[in-house]
This record gives C-alpha cells, sequence and structure tokens, in this order.
C-alpha cells in the first residue's frame, strides 16, 4: 500500500499484478464427508471428500481427509486443523454430507447421531456451524475459505419438521469466504449418475486445473453455471464473501512469480504427478511452460526427455483407443526406449502387437517388463509368456532362459553417485563422539543405571521419591497421588528409547511392491483389509499390490486408524500420526484442601475435581506425612469416567 500510494501516478495496469500475488503463508485445509449414516445413508460424501483432497493437494495445500466421521472424530480433527493455522495463513474447510438449520443455526450431522427427544437433544449431537467460524476468527488466519455441501434433505429435519437447507450463516466473521451446494433454504440432491455431487464434482475439476488461473469469485463462478446447467435451473451454488483482497487456487504469472527461480521445479514436479495419474494433456502443458522459461542445466535436460516421453504416451493412448494398433505399438515402443522402466507403456505395446497378431514383437518389451518391472509386473510377464509359448517358439524361448539378469545399478540410480563407505572412521567417530541419548530421555525421569540385583522377599512398596514439583505438596497434611502401573510408562518409555529400525522380521511377503509405513509413536500393530495373514510392527516395510489398500493401525492407549492407500506401482512412503485416548477420573468426597498428584505435578487444588489422563492402569493412594493411608487400583479406557471416593482421615 505504501508503494502505491507513493507511486501516485502509476499506471492500472501495474497495480493488477500486485493484487494477484499470492499469500506467503501456508495453506491448510480440513475435509469431512459423512456417508454412512443409520438413517439417510448417502452415497457421493465420501466420494466427494476423496476429489476435493486431491484438487486441493494439486494446489498446494497441506489436508486433513476425515471419512464418515463421528462427534468425537469431528471435534478432534477440527482441533488439529486449527492448531496448525497462523496468521499468515489461508484456512479451507470442507464438508459434504447431512447438514440441518435450528433456529437459524447450521449444524453438520455426524455419522452416529441418533434422533432425541427434543431439539436442544439434537443439538448437542451435532456440530455447529457457528462455533467453527468462532474458532476460525479466533485463530485470525489471514483468509478463511468455508464451503459447505451439505443442502441435502436430512433426517434432522424430517424428525424435527425443520426447514429445509441451510440458513444464512449469522457470524462469519472477517476475510471470510463461504460457499454453499445451493442457496440458504434450498435443498440440492446427489448427481444420481455420477461419483460427486453436481457441485463437488465441477468445483474439484476447476480447482485441479493449474493452467486456470482464475480469482476465487471466478471459480465460483464458472461452478454455479456448470451446476445450473447441469440441473437445469434446479440447483444453483450460493456464495457470501468479506474478504479484501483475492484469492488463487492456482497464481497467475506476474512479475514475482516470473522471476521466482523455483517455479519451474514446481511446475516440473507437478507434471510428473500428472504423469503418475496418465494426465498426458496437462503433464505436458506443464512442460512446455517449463521449457519456455529455459531454466537451463539438468531441469531443461530432463524436461526435454519428459515432453518426449509425454507425448509418445499421449499420442500412443490415442491411437490405441482409435484401434490403431500397429501405430499404438510403436509409440508405446519409443516412449520405452526413452523410459526403460515405463512399465505401463511396455504392457500397452505388448497388447498392441498380440491385437495385431505380431507375436514375435511383443516377446522383446515382455522381456524388459521381466527385467526392469515390479515382482507382480514380472509375475503378470510370466504367465502372458506361458500362455504364448504353445504358439510362439520366441514366447518359449525367453522362458527356457530364466530369470533375466537384474539392469545394472548405474541405470536404476541414473546420475547418482556412490561412495565407499569407510567403516573404520565412522567407529573412530562413534569412540570419539558418542550418541548423546539424553535428548531423547531427559524428560523420562529414567534412573541412570539399572543394576542386576539378587532376589528380596516381597514387601509393600516404598513410595517413590517425590519430584520437585510434588515436594511442596508432600508437606500437605493429606493429599491423592495417581500413579500408572503394570507396563503404562514402561511401554511408552521403550518406544521413545527404542531405536527406529525397520522391522520386517514377521511380515509375509507376496508379490507386490514396498510400502514404507512409520507411525509416530513407533510399535503400532500393522494389518491389511483382506490380507491377515500380512502384518508387521511399525516402523516396518510391507509388499503390497499396486492399487487400492487398506491398512489398519493399532497401538495400545491410541486410536485405531484404518489408512485408504492408493499403491502406485513404484511403491510408497506413509506416515501416520496416532491420536492418543484418553479417559477421565472423577474425585469425590468432603470439599476441601486435598491436593490431586499425578505424574509428580499438581492437577487438581481440591476434591471434588475430575482428572483427565491417557488410558491405562493407575493406583490411586491417599497419602499423609508420607504414609498410605489406602490405594485403590483404577483403568481407563477411552472416554470413560471412573468415580473414586477419597476417604479422609
Amino acid at each position: 500500500m505504501l508503494r502505491i500510494a507513493l507511486a501516485g501516478l502509476v499506471s492500472l495496469a501495474s497495480i493488477i499484478p500486485a493484487a494477484h500475488a499470492q499469500d506467503t503463508g501456508k495453506r491448510v485445509a480440513l475435509i469431512i464427508g459423512n456417508d454412512t449414516y443409520a438413517i439417510s445413508p448417502l452415497k457421493n460424501a465420501v466420494n466427494d471428500a476423496r476429489a476435493m483432497d486431491a484438487a486441493l493437494r494439486a494446489s498446494n495445500f497441506r489436508t486433513i481427509l476425515v471419512e464418515n466421521a463421528k462427534k468425537s472424530d469431528m471435534e478432534s480433527k477440527i482441533g488439529e486443523f486449527l492448531d496448525m493455522l497462523g496468521p499468515d495463513d489461508t484456512a479451507l474447510f470442507f464438508y459434504a454430507g447431512h447438514g440441518v438449520q435450528i433456529a437459524n443455526e447450521n449444524f453438520l450431522v455426524p455419522v452416529d447421531f441418533v434422533p432425541g427427544n427434543s431439539l436442544s437433544s439434537a443439538k448437542f449431537s451435532c456440530m455447529s456451524v457457528a462455533q467453527i467460524f468462532d474458532e476460525l476468527n479466533r485463530k485470525r488466519a489471514k483468509k478463511n475459505i468455508v464451503i459447505l455441501d451439505a443442502c441435502r434433505s436430512n433426517p434432522v429435519a424430517e424428525k424435527y419438521s425443520l426447514e429445509a437447507g441451510l440458513a444464512q450463516p449469522q457470524n462469519p466473521g472477517k476475510e471470510t469466504y463461504i460457499a454453499f451446494s445451493t442457496g440458504p433454504g434450498q435443498v440440492a440432491a446427489d448427481n444420481p449418475d455420477g461419483r460427486n455431487s453436481w457441485f463437488t464434482e465441477a468445483l474439484s475439476e476447476f480447482v485441479r486445473q493449474p493452467t486456470l488461473t482464475l480469482e476465487l469469485n471466478e471459480v465460483f463462478t464458472k461452478v454455479k453455471k456448470r451446476v445450473s446447467d447441469a440441473t437445469e435451473g434446479r440447483q444453483t451454488p450460493w456464495t457470501i464473501s468479506s474478504l479484501t483482497s483475492g484469492f488463487y487456487f492456482h497464481a497467475p504469472l506476474n512479475q514475482d512469480t516470473e522471476n521466482d527461480p523455483t517455479l519451474a521445479e514446481k511446475w516440473f514436479d507437478d507434471a510428473q504427478r500428472r504423469e503418475q495419474h496418465e494426465d498426458w494433456a496437462a503433464a505436458l502443458d506443464l512442460i512446455d511452460r517449463v521449457l519456455k522459461k529455459k531454466p537451463g542445466g539438468t531441469l531443461e535436460e530432463a524436461a526435454r526427455r519428459e515432453l518426449a516421453y509425454c507425448t509418445a504416451r499421449k499420442e500412443a493412448q490415442e491411437r490405441f483407443d482409435a484401434g490403431d494398433y500397429p501405430g499404438a505399438a510403436g509409440l508405446d515402443l519409443q516412449a520405452v526406449k526413452l523410459d526403460p522402466f515405463a512399465i505401463d507403456a511396455a504392457f500397452q505395446g505388448v497388447n498392441s502387437y498380440l491385437l495385431n497378431d505380431r507375436v514375435a514383437d511383443a516377446i522383446p518389451l515382455l522381456k524388459a517388463i521381466r527385467i526392469r518391472g515390479s515382482s507382480a509386473s514380472a509375475a503378470k510377464a510370466n504367465a502372458m509368456l506361458q500362455e504364448l509359448s504353445a504358439v510362439s517358439k520366441e514366447a518359449a524361448t525367453e522362458l527356457q532362459a530364466g530369470i533375466p539378469e537384474p539392469p545394472p545399478i548405474d541405470e536404476i540410480f541414473s546420475g547418482a553417485h556412490f561412495g565407499i563407505p569407510d567403516w573404520d572412521a565412522g567407529a573412530r567417530r562413534l569412540e570419539t563422539a558418542p550418541v548423546d541419548m539424553s535428548r531423547w530421555t531427559k524428560d523420562l525421569n529414567l534412573p541412570e543405571q539399572m543394576p542386576t540385583q539378587p532376589a528380596q522377599p516381597v514387601v509393600a512398596p516404598a513410595t517413590p521419591p517425590p519430584t520437585p514439583e510434588a515436594a511442596a505438596i508432600s508437606n500437605a497434611m493429606f493429599h491423592v497421588e495417581l500413579l500408572p502401573t503394570g507396563d503404562h510408562r514402561d511401554l511408552k518409555i521403550r518406544r521413545l528409547a527404542s531405536a527406529p529400525a525397520l522391522n520386517s522380521s514377521n511380515v509375509r511377503r507376496p508379490s507386490g511392491v514396498p510400502v514404507k509405513v512409520t507411525t509416530e509413536p513407533p510399535g503400532a500393530e500393522l494389518t491389511i483389509d483382506g490380507d491377515a495373514g500380512q502384518h508387521c510392527q511399525s516402523p516396518c516395510v510391507l509388499s503390497l499390490a499396486p492399487g487400492k489398500q487398506t491398512i489398519h493401525v493399532q497401538l495400545d492407549g491410541f486410536r485405531a486408524e484404518n489408512r485408504a492407500l492408493d499403491v502406485p506401482p513404484a511403491g510408497s512412503d506413509l506416515a501416520v500420526a496416532l491420536e492418543q485416548e484418553f479417559g477421565f477420573v472423577e474425585f469425590k468426597g468432603s470439599p476441601g484442601d486435598a491436593p490431586i498428584v499425578y505424574d509428580g505435578k499438581q492437577v487438581a487444588p481440591q476434591v471434588p475435581a475430575t482428572v483427565r489422563v491417557p488410558v491405562g492402569k493407575y493406583e490411586i493412594r491417599a497419602m499423609q506425612d508420607g504414609n498410605i493411608l489406602n490405594r485403590q487400583d483404577v483403568e481407563v479406557t477411552p472416554l470413560s469416567k471412573t468415580v473414586v471416593t477419597v476417604k479422609k482421615p
């Protein structure tokens, strides 16, 4: 603003690029899709959430995707989302599922909603949109975008005879953009012939196009027209905005971005992601933009190779779809020569040759797949050769030759340089500079030594020495201690202190590609949906067939996670942050000064009180002057409340 004021006579054309400049903060999106309602289930909402997740990730958003969320899931993930936001960030909240207005206030319906006897109970069973706006306003992100595809007819409205659709928001706050899939008070229907709703189908398509450099209002103008045309005017999306500056999912070129040396690298990375989805037109457009910037060096060289490869793949697919199998086969062979690890192109080339009755020409491509393909690809190539050997001596000869030698190491790691490890130097380094374990264990209150002692008679446990924080509390005449028992604390120590080495000793390895799974904390049990025989303990490497897989993650004391993963042919990595589960211990008794101590720290000044603790087994001690007056064992389970009566002497 200061620069514009000083310029005075600057032209309008020179002001526009400044308005196009993107925010410097990060982009964070929470995406929720709910289908599996006990009453009036939906079929498109989860697909809508997945489509928006892919589109927003392509627009540089960090996303949190939640499917079929219960009320507790929605509260937890909204908290996680809000904690990620800073003052320079853009926050986007997308919801697909049932929504309802009660007394002019909007609520989102979780999948565990059960109709009650009153509107008040319905409110408390749902998620308040007004509360979400309030929390966003407290966070003061630079921009807030809230998109609700929730204007369907729903069980809450039917149960209580409420007005259909959603109400116009009453407290959206500043710097906020709101979009509904249809106007306030109106109802939108799922698309009966598609995977997505009319609204999300249009929005996700526009958002994920990197060449569509439109401001947010322009994007929704296109969405409104698309939806209105598709529904013959029965549904028109609605928006309201208090934004004071523009927002772009994909920024237009301006002076700042033109001079950004990393922009060409970003385009090239985006192009490679498009290749993985075989979106050849979009990949070629991005590569062309890279080459027009003339970045030079290895980037320009790689872009020229990718241009030739993507062109061959695009034209091969077009020829194959048109039934020109000889032309498609030649182009696929050209693509394999450009990228020897293009297994999909090799298989399509094999199919094209076979459809044109040129079996002998297909054999070299099958051999290339056996050499450079994954275990699953090689097994498929072997099966094809086995069938063809009955009619082709070339196929029989290839099978008789046995398993081909793998490609040389310099071909697999093209452009990489390897040295010879100096083990002696490494050993000397460890002798002179041992690893400092205190950086991980300093907060665990571990004893410095664990000496081995002869067995002693079992006696009553002594009271552990108080921590500095509890020293003052121990002087109180009467207090209550809450102590973890069993392996609750020991297990946590082992998890933190153990080395995070990959574990594969108990993994059955069928033909597949490697998927490395890490969890925080480590030590979780991993199983595969539909394959009970394959399991391991994180961190570890699973061997999965390419395609859609579901990985189940379970660790005592933490919420179980189910992760749907689309495994690419080259394998992938998966990192899962586990959410610790908590319960509550309610201390009852005569009111008065009886401090409650947990983990050496005072957590409540007196009884009665309720304390939130991780799930596990605990011993409750009533203490006076260092003496144990009475004790009680309790087990805390997720979201449970255990009542303990404190008896004073």
